[in-house]
């Protein structure tokens, strides 16, 4: 896997939350494993991502849950892939 700018690594992320299979949310190892993130830089942007609204943390169930918000950051991410894929052919 090549470098990945800011925007993939988070696009990475939510799609993680957004295809958890629990609807309670999706655990930080699983996140970390789905994305091939250290657990430094995974950390990085899970803080980022609670504190933009993008994901919800629940503290008794160390959880996360994707929001609406999220899921529009990824709406607007496969546009822009669509986008520029299609620019670049």
């Amino acid at each position: 896997m090549g470098n990945r700018d800011k925007n993939e690594i988070v696009a990475s992320i939510l799609e993680s939350a957004a295809s958890a299979k629990d609807e309670c949310g999706i655990r930080l190892m699983r996140i970390m494993h789905d994305s091939f993130l250290s657990y430094a830089m995974v950390t990085h942007y899970l803080k980022l991502l609670t504190e933009n609204g993008s994901l919800e943390y629940d503290t008794p169930t160390k959880m996360y849950k994707i929001t609406d918000r999220g899921l529009r950051f990824l709406e607007l991410h496969e546009k822009m892939e669509t986008l520029l894929s299609s620019i670049t052919t």
